[in-house]
């Protein structure tokens, strides 16, 4: 993570994670988690275990999105275990933003759960480490994109870009939401 701004080294997860969480039996349905994800403004819910009472999953939009609607499942009657994802990694508190996201790159994923001695406690999403953290010109593509490619590929989407200037850019105006495509004609 070469050439990042030393203030975001120092930033620890527990200082940007999200505190507003969501927690869900496994036998809630995709409807309840939509509507309840609405309700409560959140982006993710954390699927709880009917038996052991244990986090065991995470649902977030994009599981909704993708493995629900996409596959044509009934809503109002499949089970979020059944779109969920699982194993759930976490990240201790004490642990620096930094390596939170070296977590979700080398995972591809976008949220981890925050814990404390075993208990979930907030949410780290790469939109709070990289929208919160104090130091606003760091480029995504920094984070861990080896120096000698010729060209770079997004970790979410797969496109190619020449350099991680290039990627970054992209990073910022799809993924992160920062604004409308320049150029991009698609019709939504």
């Amino acid at each position: 993570m070469k050439d990042l701004p030393e203030e975001f080294l120092k930033v620890p997860v527990i200082d940007v994670m999200d505190e507003n969480i969501v927690i869900l039996e496994e036998s809630a349905s995709i409807i309840e988690c939509a509507k309840v994800m609405e309700a409560r403004g959140v982006s993710s819910v954390l699927v709880k275990d009917s038996n052991t009472g244990s986090i065991n999953g995470i649902v977030t939009e994009r599981d909704i999105l993708y493995r629900g609607v996409a596959k044509n499942l009934g809503m109002f009657k499949v089970s979020i275990d059944k779109i969920m994802s699982s194993p759930i990694l976490t990240i201790d508190k004490g642990k620096l933003s930094v390596e939170a996201i070296r977590i979700m790159r080398t995972n591809h994923i976008r949220r981890l759960p925050v814990v404390d001695n075993g208990k979930v406690i907030g949410i780290a999403s790469l939109m709070s480490l990289i929208g919160n953290v104090p130091v606003r010109n760091i480029e995504l593509a920094q984070l861990e994109v080896p120096e000698s490619d010729s060209s770079v590929t997004c970790p979410y989407d797969g496109s190619k870009f020449r350099d991680k200037n290039e990627l970054s850019k992209h990073i910022d105006r799809v993924h992160l939401g920062s604004g409308l495509l320049e150029g991009d004609v698609r019709k939504f």
